[in-house]
């Protein structure tokens, strides 16, 4: 059984959407599929058009009646619906992490209510909220595998930073290792924002990324006002083709997984063939400045801070294997600055600024 975490911080990036469809072309394929809304705003559960007296027992209850004598479990809630199952979700959902913040335990209920499943399933897929609080932590928890469906705007890349950072931090605290591929979504070739993004998606996830992209489709739009998956609501749309030959290809890559753990720190052998290389910037304004660039899929975490000076000017040391490797300054949590001091190797990204360059021999 796969169990498939479909998660982004940024919302309107398509994950309800990818998780609907991929669970109905799935199903399609004579895969047994269930579809968890792990979301408050129940966008999954609201676009199958389901709601009202249906709902009287939804994912809440399951994950929060340990201490009932007669707990639900996830069976007890399944609604089927257009040849997948659902396990659905509503509003209630957003109290989870108020009444659970102090539990031990809290991190992984949803794994628990997995495991005690009667039905068996080839694929478990979760739809994960727009946020990384105690609802994705559970979904990652619960989640051997990580999908991150990334669309082709501005913050579209920063955004899956703080996310794989967190997956980072599950394996190293519980050993848990994550699979993880990206998802191209809402892909306009015709634009150059567009392709720019792509080039960009193919550099920093290395390997990592589906070769099967969702082009932008507004019949994939349409399903979900009619409260049907595509498969069902137009079968001969590009967006029912796309989601078709995502299901095949993650069929056929069943046993070839791309770990997380690459992304986060290099090997022991790769070690060995990197270089020391300094950086400083200059800005004595400055509260905080960390660095970050293709040498950390650009996530400016906490190991990336640079030290202040007394002078004002921020210096950071970095083992960097030998290539090309473009960078940024992250300043003040909210400002990304290429660095002054080397403007005339600097290339155009896709946000319309500048990355700078470092070339380590």
């Amino acid at each position: 059984m796969r169990v498939i975490a479909i998660a982004n911080q940024k919302g309107g990036c398509g994950k309800t959407t990818t998780a609907l469809n991929l669970s109905a072309c799935l199903s399609s394929k004579g895969q047994k599929v269930l579809l968890v809304d792990m979301d408050p705003q129940s966008h999954a559960t609201l676009a199958l058009n389901i709601q009202g007296p249906v709902l009287q027992k939804t994912l809440f209850d399951v994950l929060m009646n340990g201490g009932n004598p007669s707990p639900l479990v996830l069976d007890d809630v399944v609604i089927p619906c257009e040849g997948f199952d659902l396990a659905p979700a509503n509003i209630h959902l957003s109290l989870f992490e108020q009444h659970l913040s102090m539990m031990p335990g809290r991190e992984s209920k949803l794994k628990d209510a997995l495991e005690k499943l009667q039905k068996i399933y080839d694929f478990i897929l979760i739809d994960c909220p727009p946020s990384l609080g105690l609802l994705t932590f559970n979904a990652l928890v619960a989640s051997n595998e990580v999908f991150i469906p990334v669309e082709m705007g501005f913050f579209a890349l920063h955004g899956t930073a703080k996310l794989l950072e967190i997956m980072g931090l599950i394996q190293q605290k519980t050993g848990h290792d994550l699979g993880m591929k990206a998802i191209a979504v809402m892909v306009d070739k015709r634009t150059r924002l567009s392709r720019e993004i792509l080039q960009n998606m193919r550099q920093n996830f290395r390997g990592s990324l589906f070769d099967t992209m969702i082009h932008f489709n507004v019949r994939l739009k349409e399903a979900v006002s009619y409260g049907k998956t595509i498969l069902e609501y137009d079968s001969r749309s590009s967006g029912c083709r796309d989601y078709s030959l995502l299901a095949d290809e993650i069929l056929q890559e069943r046993n070839r997984l791309i770990h997380i753990r690459p992304f986060l720190e290099p090997s022991l052998e790769d070690r060995s063939f990197q270089r020391e290389s300094r950086f400083i910037f200059h800005a004595p304004e400055a509260k905080s400045v960390r660095i970050a660039g293709t040498f950390n899929n650009w996530a400016p975490t906490d190991d990336y801070l640079m030290n202040r000076q007394n002078d004002g000017v921020w210096v950071k040391i970095i083992n960097l294997p030998p290539g090309e490797h473009q960078y940024k300054f992250f300043v003040d949590e909210s400002k990304w600055v290429e660095d002054t001091d080397n403007p005339e190797i600097c290339t155009s990204n896709p946000f319309g600024s500048k990355n700078s360059i470092r070339v380590v021999n």
